[in-house]
């Protein structure tokens, strides 16, 4: 009879893509439509060269997109995003469609003080 021997492969972490890859130290929160991210607990982070980071832990909670408010996005990674209002103008340009009563994942990770963007 013949034995089967089994290789076992890990999966690399998916990496975790941005319209604007600008990260600062510490909590950096992305928000994402739908519930894809939500429970991803690796990921590598997209960097601005085109590289991607190690894998860092995730953080996730899903939520209705019209229940955020300023505190619940003050770690956004983009400026421009960090009140319910910027955050659904970028939105609606990266998912056309997009509508305030949607869910979406709010996506934390840990960016460490030497790679600052």
């Amino acid at each position: 009879m013949a034995a089967f021997r089994f290789i076992h492969m890990a999966v690399p972490p998916p990496v975790l893509g941005f319209s604007n890859p600008r990260f600062h130290t510490g909590r950096n929160t992305s928000v994402r439509r739908g519930d894809r991210w939500h429970g991803v607990p690796l990921a590598c982070i997209a960097l601005p060269d085109g590289g991607a980071s190690a894998p860092c832990p995730l953080q996730s909670e899903l939520r209705r997109f019209g229940s955020l408010t300023d505190a619940d996005l003050r770690d956004e990674h983009d400026p421009a995003c960090r009140t319910p209002a910027g955050l659904r103008k970028v939105l609606q340009q990266i998912y056309p469609g997009f509508q305030p009563d949607e869910e979406v994942t709010l996506v934390h990770f840990n960016w460490p003080a030497t790679e600052s963007t």
